[in-house]
């Protein structure tokens, strides 16, 4: 969330990033609520520190009788104070809760995903002398998707990855993986991408895909309806990985020397996809269930911004080793997450629908997420600051299934396999063929 005390100080800067986020935020009721909460709050402290006297009085008092009933006064008057308060500060929260995190100057301004800025492209279009299929008539056709079974049985929005699509799958794990633990390809990308930043590598994680519903709040990943939950339980299942590595430092302070902490996650997604009805329905680019690759950053507040360019630096590295033509969007104001200060995608082409479809996020949050959750770092005079946050996609699984299997096809219904993904392929597949 962001700072309160920041936006009593930019009341009309607030309220103009409000609008240009299209977040609707009332921040003058806010100002009126946080007014009412702090006079009440200053009352109460007043009140409390009466009532602690009197009770440290009471056992020497001469007129006993008269502080006695003075400190009734005080304890009735407290009784009516706090739930007040309580009340006040519910909503006081709620509407601070929504107040999107500042924008970066340089993001651009625009109501939806149709005013995203694509601002470069990668990579030969690839033309076919064939008519192309998609990637669930090749799934299907090679005999590595199956939604049918998968829609009998946990019904639409689900699918089967069968024989060489789980290879492939795991290969792709082990390529992110790899390429991520090595500081010799990271100080490339940091040379290609003009980062001033460390090449520590990042640390390999499995995290759990379910979090407690108030910590997912405080750090401004749940989705509304997009979100499963168990209410009794007071959880809900994650929607990428992300949701429990940006906690991880949870109540935490940490030295300075000791970041960046740079992690790579991998773990199921789970995500209801309400008010999607109708849209990409067929194959697997938006499900209920998938598996993810995802990168979360700890920085300090000089390198958040330069750590985002190398990891948005690393997306283009590992997209590019798989040869898919791609173009990288600057997202606008109006399709970003609250959270976030600066956002980029990457688009994967895919054939089969004859357009740019998004594959990659990569979010710059300063420290919007770290207030909620109390992650902190101190500087070398000993000060304590909130952390910075970037988390990004290093692969969703799914929709990078789809880029290779429409961008490799062959004439004759295989498809190549990448070449960087071959040598984690069992027996080195190079095509995968139909079955016999």
């Amino acid at each position: 969330m962001l700072d309160i005390k920041y936006i009593r100080e930019n009341k009309d800067e607030v309220k103009q990033n409000c609008k240009n986020r299209g977040a609707k935020c009332d921040i003058d009721k806010l100002m009126d609520l946080d007014e009412k909460r702090v006079a009440l709050l200053q009352e109460i402290e007043v009140l409390q520190s009466e009532k602690n006297k009197i009770n440290n009085e009471i056992a020497t008092a001469e007129n006993k009788e008269e502080v006695i009933a003075k400190g009734k006064k005080i304890k009735d008057d407290l009784e009516k104070l706090e739930p007040k308060l309580k009340e006040i500060k519910k909503e006081w929260e709620i509407i601070l809760m929504s107040v999107p995190n500042i924008a970066s100057p340089d993001m651009p301004i625009g109501k939806d995903e149709n005013e995203n800025v694509s601002i470069k492209k990668w990579g030969d279009l690839p033309s076919f002398d064939f008519e192309i299929k998609d990637h669930m008539q090749l799934g299907e056709n090679l005999d590595i998707i199956d939604i049918k079974k998968a829609s009998e049985i946990s019904g639409s929005r689900f699918f089967y990855l069968k024989n060489e699509a789980v290879f492939l799958q795991f290969a792709i794990v082990n390529f992110v993986f790899d390429t991520l633990s090595r500081e010799d390809i990271l100080k490339k990308i940091i040379k290609e991408s003009g980062a001033k930043v460390s090449s520590k590598p990042f640390i390999p994680m499995l995290p759990p895909v379910m979090i407690r519903n108030k910590v997912q709040k405080s750090i401004h990943r749940v989705f509304g309806e997009q979100t499963y939950r168990f209410k009794e339980d007071k959880l809900n299942l994650v929607a990428s990985a992300e949701h429990t590595m940006a906690p991880y430092y949870m109540n935490e302070t940490l030295e300075k020397d000791q970041l960046p902490l740079r992690y790579i996650g991998y773990s199921t997604a789970f995500r209801r996809e309400a008010g999607s009805y109708g849209k990409d329905m067929g194959g697997i680019l938006r499900t209920h269930q998938f598996d993810k690759l995802e990168m979360e950053s700890f920085t300090d507040a000089d390198t958040g911004l330069d750590e985002q360019k190398f990891i948005v630096g690393i997306q283009e590295y590992l997209t590019r080793k798989l040869k898919i033509p791609y173009q990288l969007v600057h997202v606008c104001s109006g399709d970003t997450g609250n959270p976030d200060y600066s956002q980029f995608d990457i688009e994967c082409w895919m054939p089969g629908q004859n357009k740019y479809r998004e594959t990659h996020t990569s979010d710059y949050m300063t420290d919007y997420q770290m207030r909620g959750i109390k992650s902190f770092y101190k500087d070398k005079d000993g000060k304590r600051n909130l952390l910075h946050t970037n988390d990004a996609t290093a692969f969703a699984i799914g929709r990078i299934l789809i880029a290779i299997l429409e961008n490799y096809q062959q004439a004759d219904g295989s498809v190549m396999v990448p070449e960087v993904l071959r040598k984690w392929m069992p027996g080195n597949i190079e095509v995968i063929e139909k079955k016999k």
